[in-house]
């Protein structure tokens, strides 16, 4: 097992166990989200989610667009889909660096707290009223992507 630092390892697709039909939402991108990252839809463009200060404007994941590979940025005003997570549902997102060692499947996740990774879930620790989904799989020290399941 290496560490995943790119969606293309994790076959490129955010969406992984989709038992029923997902929720999707256009916005315009804002040159720097890329498939995986957490949005921001308050407004017309999506942008990262800055948890610290906007938890509230969360609408789900950014989705791979078809012209656009999947560990790259969506070019500026494109218009990309963005699914809203459905609880006990399998995806691959953006994720902090764990660090020290790795973290085991299972392990809780919440919103980055100090704003150090935009777009991003960080390790909770404990399991706290905050935390909106779990680990899927084992995960060395210098992942960035992950699979979750989310809401459990």
């Amino acid at each position: 097992m290496a560490a995943v630092t790119a969606l293309s390892t994790l076959g490129g697709k955010v969406l992984m166990d989709s038992r029923a039909k997902e929720l999707i939402i256009t916005r315009l991108a804002d040159g720097t989200l890329q498939a995986g990252h957490a949005a921001d839809i308050s407004g017309a463009t999506a942008v990262g989610l800055d948890a610290v200060s906007h938890l509230d404007e969360f609408g789900g994941f950014c989705l791979p667009r078809y012209d656009t590979d999947v560990d790259t940025a969506y070019g500026s005003g494109d218009a990309i889909d963005i699914v809203i997570p459905q609880g006990g549902h399998l995806y691959n997102v953006l994720i902090e660096d764990p660090g020290g060692g790795h973290a085991f499947a299972g392990e809780p996740l919440q919103w980055s707290s100090d704003g150090t990774t935009v777009a991003a879930l960080e390790i909770a620790g404990d399991i706290e009223p905050e935390h909106v989904a779990r680990l899927f799989d084992d995960i060395l020290d210098t992942t960035t992507f992950a699979t979750i399941i989310w809401g459990v």
